[in-house]
């Protein structure tokens, strides 16, 4: 987990500057293919029976390395290849699709492991052989041969001016911080399922996959919602529901047992979903193309800095506090999101 976070970290400092250097297209390709090549290289090197730690690091350095270029990418491609009135559905789907298989494709896998009926090189060469299937649809997207938004000067100075474009956006200040300080808070709620499910809801065993199969449940509900949405959402609408949800998890905590836990477990899943399905439309909305992989990159630079500051946090009171725990979160939640929501109004009044 600490080798991804700082691959992820160190990737987003210099991927937005790549991304708005060069085609996101050739970029996605590339980081399929040597994916891929990573993957069959485990394949072949490591040893299912006396794995190298060393070398599993580097793999999974190198994949998260080429997972942090890949996402931007991605983001960055889509207002050149979707119509703009489809562009919220598309995110919408795309993101719920990729929750429900980050949760679906690790449990499959650690099935198929535990069984026996797959080796752990095995996994990798499918791994590997996935990655080039995506290659081969990416490479089908009918995108702009040549890329006239691309950018000249050296790295540092596209990195500043990035910073400096930012700076005057107020709108995307407001949505960084948002996911930023969400991402905070997400991070003490990974600690507390486990802790609480163990710890506190000792004499019912199975509460943990209750809980993930209700938040999957509740980000799937969400994604699907705002799919289904034909109005374009507007980013007061999900600074507000995450002002609510932070009352109703301090209202949670006034009545704590394990069925007002399952139930905000759901809520707070359909709320996720609602906000990490919206932010990327918003972002493309408000930014101007030139600026589209640096805008994401630093976005995602808050987003990722700010779980191992959560995690940080949270994990020195959850042994004290145990469900208590929430309280923190939802005065976190709720001023920060009153803030941010109060001056979202302020801005769309001054527009």
């Amino acid at each position: 987990q600490a080798v991804s976070g700082v691959a992820f970290i160190i990737t987003d400092v210099f991927v937005g500057v790549l991304v708005d250097k060069y085609n996101p297209k050739v970029l996605i390709l590339l980081t399929n293919l040597l994916s891929a090549l990573v993957n069959f290289g485990g394949a072949i090197l490591v040893n299912s029976n006396h794995p190298q730690t060393l070398l599993l690091i580097v793999t999974t350095f190198s994949l998260n390395i080429m997972l942090a270029i890949n996402y931007p990418s991605v983001k960055a491609l889509v207002p050149s290849v979707i119509k703009s009135n489809k562009i919220q559905r598309f995110n919408a789907i795309s993101n719920t699709i990729y929750g429900f298989a980050s949760i679906l494709a690790p449990l499959i896998c650690s099935i198929l492991l535990s069984l026996g009926k797959l080796s752990f090189n095995q996994f990798l060469l499918v791994n590997g052989l996935l990655f080039l299937f995506a290659a081969l649809i990416n490479n089908r997207i009918d995108s702009p041969k040549s890329y006239s938004i691309n950018i000249s000067g050296k790295f540092i100075e596209n990195l500043i001016e990035g910073f400096q474009y930012i700076r005057r956006t107020r709108k995307l200040i407001l949505l960084i911080s948002a996911m930023g300080i969400f991402n905070l808070c997400y991070s003490g709620f990974l600690l507390l399922i486990p802790y609480l499910a163990k710890n506190y809801f000792q004499s019912n065993v199975s509460i943990y996959s209750i809980a993930l199969l209700l938040m999957s449940l509740g980000g799937l509900a969400g994604g699907v919602n705002l799919a289904r949405q034909t109005k374009s959402i507007n980013s007061s609408k999900i600074y507000l529901e995450l002002v609510i949800f932070s009352l109703i998890l301090l209202g949670v905590v006034s009545y704590f047992n394990q069925y007002t836990w399952l139930g905000m477990v759901a809520v707070f899943g359909f709320v996720q979903a609602q906000l990490f399905g919206s932010i990327p439309t918003f972002i493309q909305k408000e930014t101007d193309s030139k600026y589209l992989g640096r805008v994401f990159g630093l976005a995602f630079l808050a987003f990722d800095g700010a779980q191992p500051l959560g995690s940080l946090l949270f994990s020195n009171f959850i042994d004290s506090l145990s469900y208590k725990t929430y309280i923190g979160i939802s005065i976190i939640m709720f001023i920060s999101f009153v803030v941010i929501f109060t001056f979202e109004i302020k801005y769309n009044t001054s527009d």
